[in-house]
């Protein structure tokens, strides 16, 4: 029977979640590490994610899908023995230095403080002498900033979709709760907002209007790009290359995408660059075309790949898709730095829409998971939306040795 590490100083009782690192019967571990997951994202891909992490012996740093990392996992118990919260922890691939906490669940406010105030200490302290303490922690990021991350922030009653955080309003109240808890009086040490993610819902006939008066009903291709769609392509068969060697380079869809991803966001904050192609077809891309919300025809169909006529290079790619029978998603819409994007960003989602509304019958589009400054720039284009706002916290230890460094979480109740 797996429980929680309880210790009791000055005939008061405290709890500790139990570290993977403790458990022999490891599958029975992520068996309920996954189970809490249920929800708010896919218990399969969790399952995946720890089985990895498991095999990787105490002093190993490297991973098959996420090398040079050290992680570690919580599970906390109630006083039944089931469990109520969990969290994970682990050192970013490119620089040792910053730490992510993330694959948070809890049943309540109390438990998440145990579970993170457990899984940023572990990465204050530097793990079991395992590296060096991290200078910065950022979450929720899920392993990776490839996959889910992010919390929902704001007060739109509509539900989450597919890509976006679903969890319950008390999980801000528990990162403002272990803020307080790290910090005591100096509010400036715990975690803080780090940036903001927006979606933006917008009705499709106005919005294409106003996008086709900015384009003034101008083709793409008088921009010198033109538009590939995936389903001309082999998509299927490029999540599997090792199965089909002759597989073109121009058909290997999952390998561009990631090419591209690279030069269009390598060098920027909160990126991970050294996750492998490896990683991004087998984690990353089955963890989209696996979602049950996702339709994998409206994805082949209306995603593409933007490239320049003349070089026939690839600049950029959408990924898009149908969800709830009438809402086209935008997921990614980006392009490499060399392309003055503006107009082109216009013409692309001009194209997708229309083909999403002829083809689909979409009354709907959200442009998903944006920046500030892409966000702005759409609004003064096709004007405002109905926006969806995700955060990403991070906190700053004190690396002189005098930050408080805790043994003991919140008490149980």
């Amino acid at each position: 029977m797996l429980t929680n590490i309880e210790t009791t100083v000055n005939n008061q009782r405290y709890v500790e979640p139990l570290p993977m690192s403790a458990v022999y019967n490891k599958q029975q571990f992520i068996t309920q590490f996954a189970s809490l997951h249920h929800h708010s994202i896919q218990p399969v891909l969790v399952h995946q994610l720890l089985a990895t992490q498991a095999n990787i012996s105490l002093n190993d740093t490297t991973s098959s899908y996420f090398p040079h990392t050290v992680a570690e996992f919580w599970i906390l118990y109630d006083d039944l023995h089931r469990p109520i919260a969990c969290a994970g922890a682990n050192t970013a691939m490119a620089d040792s230095s910053v730490g992510y906490v993330g694959l948070f669940e809890a049943r309540d406010v109390d438990a998440g403080v145990i579970v993170l105030n457990a899984a940023t200490n572990w990465l204050r302290r530097g793990g079991v002498g395992q590296f060096q303490p991290v200078r910065q922690i950022l979450g929720p990021v899920n392993l990776t900033t490839w996959l889910h991350y992010r919390l929902r922030v704001d007060d739109d009653p509509a539900p989450s979709m597919s890509y976006e955080p679903d969890h319950p309003k008390f999980y801000q109240t528990a990162f403002a709760k272990l803020c307080s808890f790290l910090c005591g009086a100096d509010h400036k040490a715990g975690f803080v907002k780090a940036v903001d993610y927006y979606t933006m819902y917008y009705d499709m006939d106005p919005f294409i209007d106003r996008l086709s008066k900015y384009c003034k009903d101008v083709p793409l291709e008088s921009t010198g790009f033109a538009l590939q769609a995936w389903n001309t392509l082999d998509f299927t068969a490029s999540l599997n290359p090792e199965r089909h060697p002759a597989l073109s380079a121009e058909d290997n869809v999952a390998r561009r995408v990631y090419d591209l991803s690279i030069r269009m966001f390598g060098g920027k904050d909160l990126f991970d660059e050294q996750v492998t192609r490896e990683t991004h077809r087998r984690v990353v891309l089955n963890d989209l075309i696996s979602r049950p919300e996702v339709d994998l025809a409206s994805l082949l169909d209306l995603s593409s790949f933007v490239v320049d006529i003349k070089t026939g290079q690839d600049v950029g790619y959408l990924a898009c898709w149908v969800e709830n029978q009438d809402t086209l998603v935008m997921k990614t819409v980006g392009y490499v730095p060399e392309v003055h994007h503006t107009r082109v960003f216009a013409y692309t989602i001009l194209e997708t829409n229309k083909r999403a509304r002829q083809a689909w019958g979409c009354t709907r589009n959200a442009l998903a998971l944006m920046n500030d400054r892409t966000t702005s720039q759409t609004e003064y284009i096709v004007g405002p939306s109905t926006r969806h706002v995700y955060r990403l916290y991070v906190h700053k230890p004190q690396v002189d040795g005098t930050g408080p460094i805790t043994s003991y979480g919140p008490t149980l109740s």
